[in-house]
């Protein structure tokens, strides 16, 4: 493995716990070896990913509003053979007109602000899943045979008194 540890020399010497201990009657225990393993260990980091900013701009547009208005008009008519007409102190001659604005209708044109739209802004969370590659080590106990060695198997085993 990679990452060699203090403890690693430690590991190799005889260490015997009671839960550690063989309890055949025939098994001397001589010690215990550790074998470790690796695991993958994943820390998760928070980062800004990129931002909006949000504004309102104002943008201008001329528009035409057709306004009929209404004008009342007074029609001063001299007709022949009536009696004279005086207007404003001016004789009106026969078969005149004249006409006199009674009632005027004015234009005033003024803006309210009204709500013409609507955005809403919300946020939600994604969940993702992925998928990352790591090879991890462990180790195995592999044992070398030097020298005259003999496997027993089963019955050949010998009980010392």
């Amino acid at each position: 493995m990679t990452d060699r540890r203090p403890e690693d020399d430690a590991a190799l010497t005889p260490r015997l716990t009671r839960e550690e201990l063989v309890t055949s009657a025939d098994v001397i225990p001589q010690g215990v070896i550790e074998l470790r393993a690796e695991q993958l260990l994943v820390e998760k980091q928070r980062e800004v990913a990129g931002a909006l900013t949000f504004s309102r701009e104002v943008r201008h547009e001329t528009v035409q509003v057709p306004v009929d208005l209404i004008t009342e008009v007074l029609i001063i008519e001299h007709v022949q053979g009536a009696q004279g007409v005086l207007l404003d102190g001016q004789p009106l001659a026969p078969g005149e007109r004249r006409e006199v604005v009674i009632y005027r209708e004015e234009a005033e044109v003024a803006k309210r602000v009204v709500v013409s739209e609507e955005v809403r802004i919300g946020k939600r969370t994604v969940s993702e899943t992925r998928v990352f590659d790591a090879t991890l080590a462990h180790e195995e106990l592999v044992i070398h045979e030097t020298g005259e060695v003999r496997r027993l198997q089963g019955a050949e085993v010998r009980r010392e008194p």
